[in-house]
């Protein structure tokens, strides 16, 4: 307790000498969190929207080499007794629309995917959806329609105003319309959302000439949040009781190929990971960046404090030689340098978790949702940080422990100093 004071003591009695080293900790810990925020925040917003655009956290797919079941009925009640009661089941119809199209006043715009849903079991997700205006409320049996904000702006719609959804049939080249009205308009990124429309399934099936009950896709979301690694494999293991079961995999394209040569029925459980494939080279690159920036930081803090330090305790070889001369150990003075270190360290790790959160709370404010396809990372247009104290507390201790290691060399070859050699030494 008396080495831990006098090192306060000093510190505050050498405020100034030791206010860089502190602004080191400060800006390098400020920055490295608010990149690690920010980048599990832009992560989040991701994994959101493709909860929204795949339908929950898990998909059931295959049955037959078009993915069509019209079964669903018995396969839901088998997934009942494998998955969590509270477990959100639903079916999905997903149609790559080949040639589909939206009409309001003589102006036309293609659409990627139709996606057919029971509004009433997904209600908890599209209840949670960024709707400019409208919602996905009692569109089930009625003809109303979701749309993305930049198709409304193309159509020039509003929320209540008709539209002609036109379809043209796969096999036959039949051409259907029907009128739809304008339920809701959300906010997506171009990626998931912008050329991708929600309408009521059994509507869906009409228009496309698909068999009232069938469906391509069983759908997952688990309202208490995403399973673990873990679980998905034992409930794999359970399917397989149950279902002729592709195995587990993170890359759907491979069962997809090997659909047509599996014995029928053969289904697969698609893990979201595995539906985002395509954009995981970015995710990837994004964690690199962040560990990379991270990496250099530390580097910057423990070289910066490291020097800083050792000059500083050069300057005061005089002082050493006293403790020595007055009887204190070794060891002693090695712990109350450190401490002072320690005090430095972490007060600067401190400062720079609060400048990481006003950082944060000043990227809430800026707009961003202009740049080209970076919606995708957006929430409500705004990049939303996600504060996490473990992230705190992991780099917190890599700086105070590296930090640490790094000062006690210089101040062990001082404090080997003889008492006579420390006074007679000038700073």
């Amino acid at each position: 307790m008396k080495t831990f004071l006098m090192s306060l003591k000093s510190v505050i009695y050498r405020r100034k000498q030791y206010l860089s080293l502190m602004l080191v900790c400060l800006f390098g810990v400020g920055i490295s969190l608010f990149c690690l925020f920010l980048i599990d925040g832009m992560l989040g917003a991701l994994e959101y929207k493709a909860k929204i655009y795949y339908g929950g956290d898990l998909q059931f797919i295959g049955g037959s080499p078009g993915l069509t079941m019209t079964n669903q009925k018995d396969v839901i009640e088998k997934l009942q007794e494998v998955f969590p009661k509270d477990t959100i089941i639903s079916y999905r119809m997903d149609l790559d629309a080949d040639y589909s199209a939206f009409y309001f006043e003589g102006t036309g715009v293609r659409q990627r995917v139709i996606k057919g849903v029971d509004f009433d079991k997904e209600k908890d997700l599209f209840s949670s959806w960024n709707f400019v205006a409208g919602n996905a409320d009692n569109i089930k049996g009625t003809n109303g329609v979701l749309l993305s904000e930049p198709i409304a702006k193309m159509l020039e719609v509003q929320v209540g105003d008709s539209i002609t959804f036109l379809y043209k049939i796969p096999w036959n080249g039949q051409i259907n319309t029907q009128e739809l009205v304008v339920s809701g308009i959300f906010r997506d990124s171009s990626l998931f959302g912008m050329y991708t429309s929600y309408m009521d399934m059994d509507l869906l099936n009409k228009v496309s000439r698909m068999p009232a009950d069938c469906c391509n896709r069983i759908v997952l979301f688990f309202p208490d949040g995403s399973p673990s690694e873990k679980q998905i494999v034992a409930w794999q293991h359970e399917l397989e009781q149950r279902f002729q079961m592709y195995e587990l995999t993170d890359n759907k394209q491979k069962f997809y190929d090997k659909l047509g040569s599996l014995p029928m029925p053969t289904y697969a459980l698609i893990k979201l990971s595995a539906n985002l494939q395509d954009v995981q080279i970015l995710i990837d690159a994004m964690k690199l960046i962040a560990a990379f920036i991270i990496i250099m930081l530390v580097v910057i803090i423990v070289a910066g404090v490291s020097s800083t330090f050792r000059v500083i305790v050069m300057k005061r070889i005089n002082e050493i030689g006293i403790y020595k001369a007055i009887g204190m150990k070794r060891r002693k003075i090695t712990g109350m340098l450190l401490a002072e270190t320690s005090l430095l360290v972490f007060a600067g790790c401190l400062a720079g978790f609060i400048l990481s959160l006003i950082l944060t709370f000043i990227a809430g404010f800026v707009n961003l949702s202009f740049i080209p396809a970076f919606d995708i990372f957006l929430t409500n247009g705004v990049l939303k940080a996600k504060i996490s104290l473990l992230y705190f507390a992991v780099v917190s201790a890599a700086v105070i422990v590296t930090t640490m290691l790094a000062v006690l060399f210089a101040i062990r070859k001082s404090v080997r100093i003889t008492p006579c050699e420390a006074l007679a030494a000038t700073e």
